[in-house]
């Protein structure tokens, strides 16, 4: 995109997009009006709607907007007054959980420098804060009895590392936990879905206190609806390529573990819904939950149903590029034989002169070669933008999933698919996390893998 000269300040394109039209502009400025519609775009500037200069032109004077606050900058704003409510002077017992929390992660290769100054947790990277709080879990208390931090454990000790973990906990990097369904065949004959929950601070605060609830209680579980709380955002599921369903799902917390329960509709009207169950996952490899407060936290109204949408038509379009781009390689590398070989290249100008039909010939075997190399490249990070779209995974988040009993937390470093026919793999690499909660070196991949439910079903 072609840029003016002078770099325009997101307010005054605002002024200029709502006093003359986008033509007049791109003229004054020697752009395109494509180029100003993408500008606009990028700084979030509103433009006029459809209609607006004639009306103008008619005499009247339509309701012009407010410039609304970047988002980028909400953000930026939101970080910063989070970090300076958070970054007071922490007690010197807290600091020494902290210190040790950051002694046991330079033991695993971190090289993470001490932070300086009173206030420690002003400049803490989001990532860190995440291994800290997954440390003060596991083994604050051991490093109490071990003797590494000299006091006594008691309430007195647990409340003080409860209010360091109250102040970590908004500015550590979110877990994403994915819960897959238990049985891999089910009546319908299809992989069940695959409900992801994103972690945020009201979502652990409310599990906090509903586990509470279940020990005071004597409870076996309690359960909540998994939809559109205050969280609603962060719980996504996913399903194969052509399903267009509805289902009822909730969460389940127990005293120790957490789990995803859900029912649909049967395939005979007269039988009644079908109930299934995801893998469990323990609370204390989630989250903080021995330090997080027990007051219960109220959520806005739920919805009780979630709507899985179907996104096979957004794969047909990148597999029939993928089609095409097979064809043409397919067709370019055997033509390959073809090709006149180096001797022929260097001989063909003494025969031919300056025609040199040989070596035009290889040359436009390399252009071909050069351009189904960008397409291949092209390809893949459309396969991983549509997946990443689809997961709601970007690189970077903290996901953590369960199988056969064994917990697998990944730093997320890369997110792609690969479909054919009836099915679509989701792989979602990443970095793997040690048992103690510290990030590893190992890469590991989370497979996720669908079968539309009419092929399933033959």
């Amino acid at each position: 995109m072609k840029m003016p000269k002078r770099k325009l300040s997101r307010e005054e394109l605002f002024a200029l997009v709502w006093e003359k039209p986008t033509s007049e502009i791109a003229k004054e400025l020697g752009l395109s009006d494509v180029a100003i519609g993408k500008l606009c775009t990028k700084l979030q500037v509103p433009k006029p709607p459809r209609g607006y200069w004639a009306r103008m032109q008619a005499g009247q004077r339509p309701r012009r907007p407010a410039l609304v606050a970047f988002r980028e900058e909400l953000d930026t704003k939101r970080r910063d007054e989070l970090r300076a409510k958070t970054a007071e002077s922490l007690s010197k017992l807290q600091r020494q959980f902290l210190e040790m929390a950051l002694s046991d992660m330079n033991n695993r290769g971190a090289g993470i420098a001490s932070p300086p100054g009173a206030k420690p947790l002003a400049n803490l990277d989001r990532d860190v804060a995440a291994q800290i709080l997954l440390l003060i879990q596991g083994r604050a208390q051991a490093w109490v009895e071990d003797g590494r931090i000299a006091t006594r454990w008691g309430p007195s000790v647990r409340n003080s590392v409860a209010k360091l973990v109250e102040r970590l906990l908004p500015m550590a990097r979110q877990q994403l936990v994915v819960f897959e369904t238990e049985s891999k065949r089910t009546s319908f004959m299809a992989d069940g879905p695959v409900i992801f929950v994103r972690l945020t601070v009201p979502l652990q605060e409310r599990i906090a206190a509903l586990s509470a609830m279940v020990s005071d209680q004597e409870l076996q579980h309690v359960v909540m609806p998994l939809t559109a709380a205050d969280h609603a955002w962060s719980t996504h599921h996913l399903y194969s390529p052509e399903s267009h369903l509805f289902l009822d799902s909730w969460l389940c917390v127990s005293a120790r573990e957490i789990w995803v329960e859900w029912n649909r509709k049967s395939w005979r009207e007269e039988e009644p819904p079908e109930r299934h169950a995801t893998n469990r996952i323990g609370l204390r490899e989630v989250m903080p939950v021995d330090f997080l407060s027990t007051s219960n936290k109220v959520l806005s109204p739920v919805v009780s149903r979630v709507a899985i949408t179907p996104y096979a038509d957004r794969l047909r379009a990148l597999q029939e590029a993928e089609r095409v781009h097979e064809m043409m390689s397919t067709a370019a590398y055997a033509m390959q034989r073809e090709v006149p070989g180096e001797i022929l290249s260097v001989v063909d100008r003494l025969w031919f002169g300056e025609e040199r039909p040989f070596q035009a010939a290889r040359d436009a075997f390399r252009h071909v070669e050069t351009e189904l190399e960008r397409w291949d490249t092209e390809l893949e990070a459309e396969r991983s933008a549509l997946a990443r779209s689809i997961l709601g995974i970007v690189p970077g988040d903290i996901v953590t999933s369960e199988s056969r009993g064994k917990l697998l937390r990944l730093s997320v470093t890369g997110v792609t698919l690969y479909s054919g026919g009836s099915s679509v793999s989701f792989m979602v690499s990443g970095i793997r996390f040690r048992k103690d909660g510290t990030l590893g070196k190992l890469q590991e991949t989370l497979n996720l893998s669908f079968t539309d439910e009419k092929h399933a079903r033959r």
